[in-house]
């Protein structure tokens, strides 16, 4: 099926701005999805992700294409075709080592890289809660705080923010500030 790959590029930099290019087509039975990604970010780095508008549609009958809307794929017209050919979503189990490498090659760490080592902490160590907060006197997009009543949890994230070179900060026996950012 061929695309007229300027006008999905054109309408992507009226909906989104042009920091932001074609990324994958996701086939359906009546639509094709063609989803963007930031140009200077890895499709699994926060700072390239937005909420709001979602993927360029494609109608296969009518050729028509159209900037779909976040609420379009929950209860609009293309519920169930965006994942129709993959019902079975199971969510991913991330290992130490997997969150470790992508944080390093994309030099940042998600909030969820954050509390995914938080939940993988918790399940090796009995009794271990956390939560992650966020503190207004830092920048909100560059910083986390893991908190615990666990200390070797916030030792934990303190070596491991040692091994990816990231700035941190233990503010109390009980949270420390990890910057997200190298």
């Amino acid at each position: 099926m061929e695309i007229d790959r300027d006008l999905v590029q054109e309408m992507i930099n009226n909906s989104v701005g042009s920091d932001y290019v074609i990324n994958e087509f996701i086939d359906s039975s009546k639509y094709l999805f063609i989803t963007y990604k930031h140009k200077d970010f890895y499709a699994d780095d926060e700072r390239g992700q937005l909420i709001g508008p979602g993927p360029i549609v494609y109608h296969k009958e009518t050729k028509e294409y159209k900037t779909s809307g976040s609420g379009d794929f929950v209860c609009g017209e293309y519920f169930g075709y965006l994942n129709e050919k993959n019902n079975d979503y199971v969510e991913k189990q991330w290992s130490v080592e997997e969150i470790k490498n992508n944080i390093l090659r994309r030099k940042f760490a998600n909030e969820d890289d954050i509390g995914n080592l938080g939940v993988l902490y918790s399940n090796e160590n009995e009794d271990v809660s956390f939560h992650l907060t966020k503190n207004r006197n830092y920048n909100l997009s560059l910083h986390s705080i893991y908190c615990s009543d666990n200390t070797d949890s916030i030792l934990y994230f303190e070596r491991l923010w040692i091994e990816f070179n990231l700035k941190y900060e233990v503010l109390n026996p009980n949270q420390i500030l990890l910057w997200k950012n190298m």
